[in-house]
């Protein structure tokens, strides 16, 4: 499995579900991470591009965070 994030919506079903790694082709969900609700139906791909941006921003800044706190434990 790559590194990364997979990021997978259905029209309608108002989430996307984040997987670890690239899991094209795959049916299960061993690698999910997140379910990210969203609310409303997709008009097109770019709208996926927005909440994937949306959601790396916020994991970037949670692992920065739990870095910070590592470093000041120490």
């Amino acid at each position: 499995m790559g590194g990364g994030y997979t990021f997978r919506w259905g029209r309608g079903s108002g989430v996307i579900t984040v997987h670890r790694g690239d899991v094209r082709g795959s049916h299960g969900d061993e690698a999910l991470v997140d379910t990210v609700r969203v609310g409303r139906d997709w008009v097109d791909d770019r709208d996926l591009r927005v909440e994937a941006r949306r959601w790396l921003r916020a994991e970037q800044q949670a692992a920065q965070s739990r870095c910070a706190a590592t470093e000041q434990d120490r």
